[in-house]
This record gives C-alpha cells, structure tokens and sequence, in this order.
C-alpha cells in the first residue's frame, strides 16, 4: 500500500513510522528543512520538499497512485485543500484530516472530507477517561460509519448501581455492549446483567443517539445563570 502524508510534524512522523514498521511505502511532504532531516535521520528516504496543497508537489508525490493520503500539517486550511484536490483531481480511495479547530469539522464535511480526526477532542475525551468523575466518555467517532464507540462508566454515585440494565435508559443497548468489571474478563452484557459500581459498558452507538445516551448517564448539562 502507498501512503502519503502531508505534514511531518509529530503526528506525521509517528503515523509514517507506524505505517513504514508494517511493511507499507510511505512518502511525507513537509517544507520544512528540519523537520524532513529529522524525518530521514530516523525513516530513511521518505520525504518530498513541497507543500501537499500544490499540484505540482502532489504530482511528483505520484499521488495518482496512492492508496491512502492523509493531510496531517497544523493548519487547517492546507488540509482542506491537500484532501480536495486529493479526492477529485487524482481520486484516491481513502482520503483523512488532521483537524487542528473543531469549528472546522462542518467545512470538511460539506466539501466531502467526512473522515476527519480532531486532535482536541481526541485529547479531551483521553484525559476524560482518566478521571473517575466523567462516567460518559467518547471513544472514537467512525466519520464513515457514523458511529461512536463510547465508554460509560458507574460511579459509586450513580443512579445505575443495583439496577439490571432492562430497566434503565441503557436497555436499547441490549447485546450489543461489553461490560468490564474488576476482577472478570470481559464479556457481552444482557438484559438481565445488574450494574455494578465501578462497571465500565463499552458500546458502538449511532452517532445520533450518542447524546441521548450521555443524557441518560449524566443527566443535562446544568445552565450556567
């Protein structure tokens, strides 16, 4: 498989190590001298002086031949433009953003850019998962299946412990989640299984009942007066 990547920051280089590691041609566009000496000093001859948002560069990247492009720099406006001209002028089959401003994320969408990753939610939800407090966390978001993998998680709070899963607000999820419980291995939660504190219920939801679902965990968010 040949990868480009457009950015050779931090995120660039870990993903072009990542894919390089599992047997895949890898290509990384960067303008910055440094960056891309930093690059081949630890990858070898992987990188392109240019910019991934100019045709010239993505034509002596042989972008017509990539399986995969994924526009990675810190400014959103060039990954916009590097995964258009990406997607309709060389048509690669799998096209992803690094989106550096959520307020983006609507304006890669309406231009077709559907698989995006935002770095900032990707950072909240992680440091939400590592404290006990936020008993709703969002996993990962698949842009192309519209889904989320969510993480809920009964606190010694919450309204949940004791009561089988049938009869809260969590029924619809019905075999479709895994419950981790300390001490036990993982398994498929049922109906009939009774919350724990200290349970974690791993699920795949509809991205439009994702909300509904952290509604019925955490309750509304209070307004502030």
């Amino acid at each position: 498989m040949y990868v480009i990547i457009a950015g050779g920051g931090e995120i660039g280089l870990h993903l072009a190590r990542e894919f390089i590691e599992a047997g895949h041609e890898v290509l990384v566009i960067e303008a910055d001298a440094k960056l891309r000496e930093r690059l081949e000093e630890e990858l070898g001859d992987v990188t392109l002086d240019g910019e991934g948002c100019r045709i010239q560069c993505l034509d002596q990247a042989g972008v017509s031949r990539a399986d995969v492009f994924i526009a990675a720099t810190d400014a959103d406006e060039n990954n916009l433009a590097a995964c258009q001209l990406a997607r309709l002028k060389y048509q690669v089959p799998r096209v992803l953003a690094k989106l550096n401003n959520p307020r983006n994320r609507n304006i890669f969408h309406k231009l077709g850019i559907d698989s995006t990753v935002d770095i900032a939610a990707l950072v909240l939800e992680s440091l939400k998962s590592m404290i006990p407090l936020f008993p709703f966390v969002r996993v990962l978001s698949l842009e192309d299946a519209d889904v989320e993998i969510v993480q809920i998680r009964v606190t010694d709070a919450s309204p949940l412990v004791g009561q089988k899963l049938e009869a809260t607000g969590l029924s619809a999820l019905g075999d479709a989640a895994t419950l981790v419980r300390l001490g036990s291995a993982p398994q498929v939660i049922s109906s009939s299984t009774e919350l724990l504190a200290g349970d974690r219920i791993v699920c795949v939801v509809p991205r439009d009942q994702a909300e509904k679902l952290r509604l019925e965990v955490e309750g509304p968010t209070p307004s502030i007066a």
